[in-house]
């Protein structure tokens, strides 16, 4: 199979506007990628501000392209540019374009869209169909074809960053398979839209400071640029030049990804570079370089390039080089490929390796960087021929890889030739062909680029306006350029006679090989004849063509060669023919009519020189021609016609019809269809030489539009055809007698001829080269230059819709404050327990809308909002987007941003500019001066952010921007983290706290706002921690605000009614001392009293209901049993079982009835009021406080023995549900799991796990380790007690709890239950009393710390299990000069685990407990207990402290954290519930309002304070009401729709605000009628007496 090359090439880059500037920029290091707003302000949206942009792309050659003005406007740039790349490209291959029209040649192109056409079709008004066909990203390819005529394949194609290469991929394919002879591949890329950029960067993919860092280890992404490139792909036997020899290409895909769809496959980019090398029969070792996709991403660059060196660095080879041209111009994404294949094409041109730039510490994730194997090309680096190969990947996974082969055609030196040599030129503008004449006089030396040039040079006119040429090889500066003036111009020669032969003629030419060749043929052609032309010319003297033979040979070798080389291509008088005739003389004949007034006469020599002498006395020019001494075209030759007749029909024996282009001179025109005239005869050239020359009739047959060459050596007729042709012909000579370089000479005319259009070969004058041309021949591309005269619309930022939706009029923001939302931070602008979007976010979005639809970056665009009103608030949910939508209207500049099709707020913005910027920064400078002023700071950030959460603005950390202010809110110091959303919301909070009362206000008007972000960044603060900060100073008597380069002025806030809420109710405590041993609980209740003494009296029935059989029932307390009242409900529980017994008629088998019925009615017991008593009242709350008050973490493990008899879990999660920190895990425990499942559900729902366990036996697994093991037996006898407790123990840690509820011993409830739940006489298993307790706890090694003893018997014991004694430090801390808080800290920074005993004996207020509770949250806290002494009677005595006290020992030995002694007892603090219902009375004088404004359900009546009316002012009295009236303020104030600041007056802050007219008595009975401003609906008023009027009696 041919091989295919690379033909040509061209290109515009970054900062280059061809491949000659690239490679300049290329090597000597030049960073391609520029930080400047060609495209859009640098730093818009937050973007990147560097990237990679062409020069210009608003320039265009239209007309050379044909293509339509409208079109034009609308065609996609990247498409202007491909069609004028992709000429340059076919031109650089030496081609000219209009020999591929009709060819099978091939156009594929790389893009990854059309960013134009969405600019361009936006306004439906304005659409022409034009942007269609100039933007629709097929007619990137087949707009090519079309205007190249080209009939092969024609595709667009999009594989991300690597279509360009893919494309080529294709094309290579196309060709190899005979799709087609010839490809143009072209990629580009331009960057129109800023939100294309921004996607990219939300992905992560761009560098932060717009640099492709390849290979090192700063690479954080790429960056984004442009690049337009193309290449012309053909057979190598098509090819005048060849780059480089593509060896193979391929291109495969990553597929499924676990990582996602953006993540490259090293492996698969692996698979297709193995399986092309394996296929072409490469070895790896042969390459020398590698153009890699280097992206410098941190995922990228480590998967690409540890492939390379798993597929290539596995045998031992010199560092193979590498390098990524993304690091010069950055990555210009579809076009990539073919950016990267320029510069390798460039590389190799001119045998140096471009060096990467950005490469300074090697990517740590790259060993082979490090150890060698590989090589960053960092320096120009000399090529040393072997095998090249680029990668290209895209980012959905399309990896393409081409094998390349250098051009094996060494450089060749330029050529030192003493041979003048033409060189023509076409271009579009006069400047295009000087550049042109330029490079060629440059490279003179160079016949392969020459040659090329010309070869190029035949574009016809139409296309190509300008032509030019010049000479090079000589130190003559010839050169011409014109335009064309015509084109389709004839060229007629003119083959002068006689009387132009001169010695020297053609003597020059001899240089050129071609002439001298020719005339070496016509030497072989006479050599019969004994001449020999080149003799002739060579060797002539002044005499040599006096000869006519000589004169006629030599004129007729030179006019025959010169015409030949072109191959495309007489003496006077001034008379006309008519008055020659008439005035000659005999024997002198009219010989030539050369034109109207110039004859050449003939005849013997003495005749003619008289005549010319008589000629010249009378006035008229004359002049002598030479002929050898021969009359010819008269009569005097007609003696030697047979003789040349006869000689004549040997040289033609068979005459050929003469051409129609053979204009006759010697046979009228009338005659011109005789066979004398027809044919080339022996008779004819005969017939001319004794005729006279018909020149000037011949003459009238050249067009008006000629180009005339006159054949001779010597331009003899170069007057005659001025004065007898239209001025607008061109009239040539090719020589010139006695010129000094007739060579230099005849190759200018040849130019010439080429000026007028006419195409001449100028390279058949010349010795042929070798094609395709050698290494390092110069590109032509770089210098073919357009007729760039005119601008076309290119798109700019501003063009595009600058939001999300809506019309080209608004800008729509999606507000989404969902976790993984940028606007999640909102969440913390919470007003009243709702989310609202801030009043001051409304403003920035307007601002963010303004900058961009102005083409500027928000955050460098000083703006001014003026006479804003919020409408409404914006409630945020938690989930799902709310759609803000923000018009401008640019002429008034007013703006309105809306949701959901409501008004939110309006007002105007504009740019903040010229004096009005000026004014805003003298008045900062202004305040800037004050801010020293200000008085000094009293407030921090948790007080000013708990007050204004007691008005109802809930906000979270995200807005808790005051850090500190002073009492009055005129100065304070405000956070800045470069969020201008919660900055200046955090601004308004400084003025809403300066307002009186603790009422909800929010924003509704602000006269103005201004701002400069610049300036702002000029003049942030640091504070703590350095967290920039910026002083504040408000004026509240001119309502306004400054910070940093922020102006408030005259905001309004207006009162919000509080929400009815979902608020939960308060949960209202009292703190109080509770002993820790209490006997007596619940005696207090009326109701348990009741309840046991009915039990009682059952009781007694029981015992002699039993006592009929035998038994004797001993059961304690009985002796107080009152008959219960036979009208006493039977309740469930205890009484209920009783009940049942009484009514049971026994039949002998008590035992066995008896437990039949508690078996069937035992589930009652779990009901009973008196068993659950303890369990349901603040003594098992308080019991639980001291458990948890000794825990110091946040999460508390509790074990539940026998909960399905017990069932505490309801009720102790209830009480710890309450602590906001806690977290519980709950297990509940049974030997019988199913005993659990009736509560399965319930237990469930409130997060308890449930585990089987007999606490007869050891806990195992989960069950140990608990900080709280609680169990309830109430309900029935334990067996063996001592273990249980024991295992009880074993499941709780060191210093955990456990926590019991049972009944007592001897106790009436205890017996009762115990007899019933174990009917056998011999009571086996009975309660314990409360000294066995204690005796089992003590074995058990627990340590009783809390017992609650109720009035019936029940107990709740509270124990602690032992942990190991540690020495205690004993600290007083009574004394007020606090020296004891340096001993404290010396404690606690000592290493040791000993406990801390802060003892409080003789400061019965002091605030120990507080600091306890403090200090237990600090580092060591765990250490810190606490003895305080707060006795209320002050007989009571003190205990005694100190270690070797009995009561002390048992005090250190539980080990409590709060130790309080009280009039007796030890005992800690507690949090009781606080029961208190809403206190009412009878008055006289009361008023009407709501509780909550906005919710009427909250009508109350009210005290007045007016009962303690004092008669200060004698214009104001009492009355009393008996009617008021009801008017539409009230029922809008009452409903929450109108706001109290609406009313006149500071009534915002009143309390009541209802009822305006009123009719009544005065204190002294007159019936009287008044106005109030408020407070009219009451019982009494107080009323100004002018606003009073007595009420006439006839109402």
């Amino acid at each position: 199979m041919e091989d295919i090359v690379i033909a040509g090439i061209a290109g515009r880059l970054p900062e280059s506007e061809n491949l000659q500037e690239f490679w300049e920029n290329l090597l000597n290091g030049v960073d391609m990628v520029t930080e400047d707003d060609r495209r859009w302000k640098p730093g818009i949206y937050g973007l990147p501000k560097r990237n990679g942009k062409l020069k210009d792309i608003s320039k265009f050659d239209a007309s050379f392209f044909g293509v339509h003005p409208k079109q034009a406007h609308t065609m996609d740039p990247q498409l202007r540019l491909l069609l004028e790349v992709s000429y340059e490209a076919i031109l650089d291959g030496g081609i000219n374009p209009a020999t591929l029209r009709g060819t099978d040649t091939g156009v594929w192109v790389g893009a990854s869209g059309s960013e134009a056409a969405e600019a361009f079709s936006q306004d439906p008004e304005e659409l022409l169909g034009y942007s269609m066909t100039g933007c629709q990203r097929a007619m990137l390819a087949n707009r090519l074809s079309y205007f190249y005529d080209l009939k092969g394949p024609s595709l667009a194609i999009d594989t991300a960053c690597s279509s360009s290469l893919v494309a080529l991929e294709n094309a290579y394919k196309a060709i190899c398979h005979g799709q087609c002879s010839a490809a143009l591949v072209g990629g580009v890329n331009l960057l129109l839209k800023p939100n294309t950029s921004v996607q990219f960067m939300k992905l992560g993919l761009l560098s932060s400071d717009g640099a492709c860092k390849a290979f090192d280890a700063s690479g954080d992404g790429y960056c984004r640029s442009e690049a337009a490139v193309v290449v012309l792909l053909t057979k190598r036997s098509m090819a005048k030049r060849i780059y480089a020899t593509i060896v193979n290409a391929g291109s495969n895909t990553d597929g499924f990804k676990e990582q996602g769809v953006t993540f490259p496959s090293g492996e698969m980019q692996q698979q297709l570079v193995r399986a092309l090398y394996k296929e072409s029969g490469l070895r790896p070792e042969e390459v020398e370089y590698i153009e890699a996709h280097g992206t410098g991403t941190k995922v990228g660059d480590p998967q690409e390039v540890n492939g390379i060196v798993n597929i290539f660095c596995q045998c031992e080879r010199e560092p193979l080089l590498i390098g990524s041209t993304k690091s010069n111009m950055g990555h210009p994404e579809p076009a990539s490929g073919l950016a990267a294949l320029a510069k390798v094409i460039l590389s190799l041109e001119h045998g140096l390796w471009a060096p990467n730039l950005h490469f300074n510490t090697p990517n740590p994730d790259i060993p082979a960087l490090q150890d060698g194997i590989l090589e960053v090309v960092c320096k120009p680096t000399p090529v040393k021929g072997g095998l090249v190969s680029i990668n290209s990947f895209g980012f959905g996974g399309a990896n393409a890889h081409v094998i390349l082969r250098p051009n094996e055609k060494k450089r060749q030196p330029p050529e030192t030739c003493g041979v003048p040599r033409l060189v023509q030129i076409c271009g579009r503008t006069q400047e295009a062909v000087e550049i042109l004449i330029q490079e060629s006089r440059k490279n003179g030396g160079c016949s392969p680029f020459l040659s090329l040039l010309s070869d190029i040079s035949a574009v016809p006119a139409s296309s190509m306006p300008y032509r030019g040429y010049t000479l090079v090889g000589t130190e003559s500066d010839i050169q011409e350029v014109q335009q064309v003036q015509a084109s389709g111009r004839p060229l007629w020669y003119i083959c002068s006679g006689m009387g132009t032969q001169w010695k020297g003629m053609g003597l020059s030419l001899m240089k050129l090989d071609l002439f001298r060749q020719s005339i070496l043929r016509s030497d072989q052609a006479l050599k019969n004849t004994g001449l020999k032309v080149s003799d002739l010319l060579l060797q002539a003297d002044e005499n040599t063509f006096d000869e006519t033979v000589h004169a006629f040979v030599g004129l007729a070798a030179i006019q025959v060669r010169l015409k030949w080389l072109l191959e495309g291509v007489m003496d006077s008088i001034r008379l006309t023919w008519e008055e020659c005739k008439q005035r000659c003389p005999p024997k002198v004949v009219p010989a030539c009519h050369n034109s109207e007034d110039t004859v050449t006469v003939s005849g013997p020599l003495d005749a003619v020189s008289e005549f010319v002498a008589q000629l010249k006395k009378d006035g008229v020019f004359a002049k002598e021609v030479r002929s050898a001494g021969v009359a010819f075209h008269s009569y005097y030759m007609a003696s030697i016609a047979p003789v040349l007749l006869s000689a004549l029909k040997k040289v033609i024996p068979h005459p050929k019809p003469r051409s129609a282009r053979w204009i006759s001179t010697s046979i009228p025109e009338s005659q011109w269809q005789s066979d004398l005239a027809r044919y080339s005869s022996a008779e004819y050239h005969v017939n001319n030489l004794v005729n006279p020359v018909l020149f000037h009739e011949g003459l009238k047959h050249i067009p008006e539009n000629a180009v005339v060459v006159e054949i001779a050596p010597h331009a003899l007729l170069q007057a005659i055809l001025r004065r007898t042709l239209k001025p607008t012909c061109t009239i040539l000579p090719l020589m010139k007698r006695d010129h000094k370089n007739n060579l230099e000479f005849f190759l200018t005319q040849a130019g010439k001829i080429h000026l007028t259009g006419i195409n001449v070969l100028g390279n058949n004058l010349f010795p042929p080269v070798q094609y395709p041309v050698p290494v390092g021949t110069p590109l032509i591309s770089p210098y073919i230059k357009w007729d760039h005269s005119q601008e076309w619309d290119v798109p700019k930022a501003e063009d595009f819709p600058s939001g999300s939706k809506g019309s080209a009029s608004a800008s729509v923001y999606n507000i989404d404050v969902s976790p993984e939302s940028p606007d999640h931070y909102l969440v913390g602008h919470c007003i009243d327990g709702r989310v609202l979007y801030p009043a001051t976010g409304y403003l920035v979005l307007a601002w963010r809308t303004l900058a961009r639809s102005l083409g500027m970056v928000m955050e460098q665009m000083p703006v001014v909002f003026e006479d804003v009103t919020i409408h409404q608030a914006t409630i945020l949910p938690k989930k799902g987007p709310v759609p803000l939508e923000v018009r401008l209207m640019p002429a008034s500049r007013c703006f309105e941003v809306s949701g959901n099709g409501n008004l939110a707020v309006s007002g105007k913005v504009s740019l903040l500019e010229g004096m009005a910027l000026k004014d805003f920064h003298n008045q900062l400078a202004a305040f800037q001066s004050k801010v020293g002023m200000s008085s000094k700071s009293s407030l921090l950030k948790e007080d000013i952010y708990q007050e204004l959460h007691l008005c109802g603005y809930n906000y979270g950390p995200t807005f808790q921007g005051v850090l500190e202010c002073n009492s009055e809110a005129t100065s304070g110091k405000v956070l800045w983290n470069g969020n201008w959303v919660t900055f200046l919301d955090t601004l308004l909070h400084i003025i809403v706290f300066s307002e009186t009362g603790r009422s909800l206000r929010l924003p509704t008007r602000i006269r103005s706002v201004y701002i400069d972000p610049v300036l702002h960044q000029e003049q942030v603060g640091q504070y703590q921690d350095n967290v920039e900060v910026f002083d504040v100073v408000a004026d509240n008597c001119l309502n306004s605000l400054k910070a940093g380069g922020v102006q408030i002025n005259g905001l309004h806030a207006s009162v919000a009614p509080r929400r009815q809420q979902e608020r939960i109710p308060p949960t209202l405590e009292k703190f109080c001392f509770v002993p820790y041993t209490e006997s007596n609980c619940l005696s207090s209740s009326a109701h348990l009293h009741a309840y046991l003494e009915h039990c009682k009296d059952l009781i007694v029935n029981l015992k002699a209901k039993v006592a009929e059989h035998g038994v004797k029932l001993v059961i304690p307390g009985l002796e107080t049993a009152v008959s219960a009242a036979e009208s006493s409900p039977t309740q469930k529980g205890l009484q209920h079982i009783l009940a049942e017994i009484c009514r049971l008629e026994l039949n002998g088998n008590l035992l066995s009835e008896l437990e039949q019925i508690v078996t069937r009615e035992r589930m009652h017991l779990q009901d009973d009021p008196l068993l659950n008593g303890l369990l349901e009242s603040v003594e098992l709350k308080t019991c639980l406080d001291v458990a948890l008050e000794n825990m110091t973490s946040h999460r508390m493990k509790i074990i539940e023995a026998l909960a399905g008899s017990g069932q505490l879990f309801s009720r102790v999660k209830s009480f710890l549900n309450t602590q906001p920190l806690l977290q519980l895990d709950y297990v509940a425990t049974d030997p019988i799991l199913e005993t659990l499942s009736a509560k399965e559900k319930e237990l469930q729902d409130a997060g308890v796990s449930l585990s089987q366990w007999d606490p007869s036996s050891p806990p195992s697994g989960n069950l140990t380790n608990a900080d709280l093991v609680v169990c309830n037996c109430s309900t029935s006898v334990l067996g063996n007690t001592a273990e249980i407790l024991s295992n009880l123990a074993a499941a709780t840690k060191e210093g955990g709890f456990v926590l019991l509820h049972t009944l007592l011993k001897g106790q009436t409830l205890g017996e009762t239950v115990s007899f019933l739940t174990n009917p056998d006489l011999q009571q086996k298993h009975r309660f314990l009393s409360e000294a066995e307790w204690e005796n089992l706890f003590s074995k058990a090694s627990l340590n009783l710390v809390a017992m609650k003893k109720s009035f019936f018997g029940s107990v709740i014991f509270l124990c602690r299990r032992q942990v190991p004694n540690k020495t205690p430090v004993f600290l007083p801390i009574d004394e007020t000069h606090f020296k004891w808080v340096e001993s404290l800290k010396e404690i606690l920074a000592d290493s040791s685990e000993q406990p801390v005993w802060l003892t409080a004996t003789s400061c019965g207020n002091s605030g120990v407990l507080g600091m306890v509770n403090c200090l237990r949250l600090e580092a060591e806290g765990h250490r810190i207990r606490c003895v305080f002494v707060s006795n209320l009677n002050p007989s009571s005595a003190v205990p005694p402290t100190s270690l070797s006290s009995l009561e002390m020992q048992k005090i250190v030995q539980r080990d409590l954290v709060m130790n309080v002694y009280r009039d007796g007892k030890w005992g800690s603090f507690r949090h009781l519930p606080l029961q208190q219902g809403q206190a009412q009375e009878l008055t006289e004088y009361a008023y009407v309002n709501v509780l909550t404004r906005g919710d009427l359900s909250s009508l109350r009546w009210i005290v007045s304070p007016l009962r303690h009316f004092r008669a200060t002012n004698p214009d104001v009295q009492l009355c009393k009401v008996y009617y008021a009236s009801l008017n539409f303020r009230d029922i809008m104030l009452a409903t929450g729709k109108l706001s109290p600041d609406a009313i006149p007056g500071n009534w915002a802050l009143q309390q009541c605000m209802l009822g305006m007219e009123f009719s009544g008595r005065d204190l002294s009975g007159r019936r009287v009628m008044g106005l109030l401003p408020a407070k009219g609906l009451a019982t009494v008023v107080d009323c100004e007496k002018k606003f009073l009027w007595e009420v006439p009696k006839n109402w």
